[in-house]
């Protein structure tokens, strides 16, 4: 049968089963018995059905325009970041939270118990009774890698930030490398040339060592771009302080936030009036720093798109390709630069 020929009736006839049922069958409703759902999805590939993507569009459209109130419910689950939290957490459910409801979807928390909430099989159960198919997943506040312990087939599920994943999903993220690329190409156009990486070791893992590998191959003076690479652990900053303290001292240092509250914490530091700090996690709230705005919430709205272009798509489950949609971020250059 031609595929152009085959629509939803027709499946649904032959499957023997109401035109809805196949409906919430090809898009993989929760509400729709597992065996079900493979029975019509069998049916309607034999036939040669696929979607036609001027009524997709048409459907996205009309989700677009109705209320949120009334819209498909999508699951925001925070991983292992705590309740109270502060930004820039705040800052990704924000972004995901309005991209959602742009497309006309909402947007719930859940947490898993590392944050607080449920256990991953438990949470995999609510979200089925609650037939919500779309998942974001946060970014990781804690660890550098975590696996995700519940059966996938019925989610659309994509993850925010680049943390390694088991299984994989799609991503949406920093581009870490870019971002420590512009930083340095900046620096250099400023004049500067003496500069110091300060970078932490889990944050770095995290970005699967983007940052550290762009500092080593954009640096102004390349052969000596790895004794002026510092990596940073809690148990260490005593001696990064005293290496930072060693004359000439840096024009620049690069870090991050957290790093540069450690630094500031540990007995004989101190930032010299002639010395620029460059955040790779900038935010307004650094008015004296320079840096890279990694874009927290622009990064969770990619998720998103991410997730409803999945379920829009009928695409379920571990994807057999992986997509990665980074974002470079935005350069404040520090004062007097």
């Amino acid at each position: 049968m031609s595929q152009t020929n085959v629509t939803l009736t027709q499946v649904a006839r032959a499957a023997g089963f109401a035109v809805s049922t196949v409906s919430y069958a090809l898009r993989n409703a929760a509400n729709v018995p597992p065996a079900t759902r493979e029975k019509i999805q069998d049916v309607a590939r034999k036939m040669g059905y696929q979607e036609n993507p001027r009524v997709a569009a048409l459907m996205a459209h009309i989700r677009q325009s109705r209320r949120v109130a009334e819209g498909e419910c999508l699951a925001f689950v925070w991983i292992d970041t705590p309740v109270d939290s502060a930004f820039p957490h705040s800052a990704w459910f924000a972004g995901a939270r309005q991209r959602a409801e742009q497309l006309g979807y909402k947007l719930e928390e859940f947490r898993l118990r590392e944050a607080g909430g449920l256990s991953a099989q438990r949470l995999a159960g609510v979200l089925q009774a609650r037939s919500i198919s779309g998942v974001v997943i946060s970014p990781l506040s804690q660890y550098a890698s975590f696996s995700i312990d519940w059966d996938v087939s019925a989610f659309s599920i994509a993850i925010i930030g680049n943390a390694q994943a088991s299984p994989e999903f799609h991503h949406s993220g920093h581009h870490h490398f870019a971002g420590m690329q512009m930083a340095l190409t900046k620096l250099r156009e400023g004049g500067c040339r003496r500069i110091v990486a300060v970078l932490d070791t889990v944050m770095n893992e995290r970005a699967k060592r983007a940052w550290s590998s762009a500092f080593l191959e954009h640096y102004p003076a390349p052969s000596q771009a790895r004794r002026h690479l510092l990596l940073s652990t809690p148990d260490n900053t005593a001696k990064l302080v005293r290496k930072l303290s060693l004359r000439p001292g840096p024009e620049v240092i690069v870090t991050t936030s957290g790093v540069l509250d450690r630094l500031k914490e540990t007995r004989g530091f101190r930032i010299p009036a002639s010395t620029k700090i460059v955040l790779l996690d900038w935010r307004p709230i650094f008015p004296k720093f320079g840096g890279i705005e990694q874009g927290e919430e622009i990064i969770a709205a990619n998720a998103v798109d991410l997730v409803v272009g999945q379920l829009q798509r009928n695409e379920r489950g571990v994807p057999e390709q992986v997509k990665m949609v980074l974002f470079p971020g935005l350069w404040h250059p520090p004062p007097g630069l």
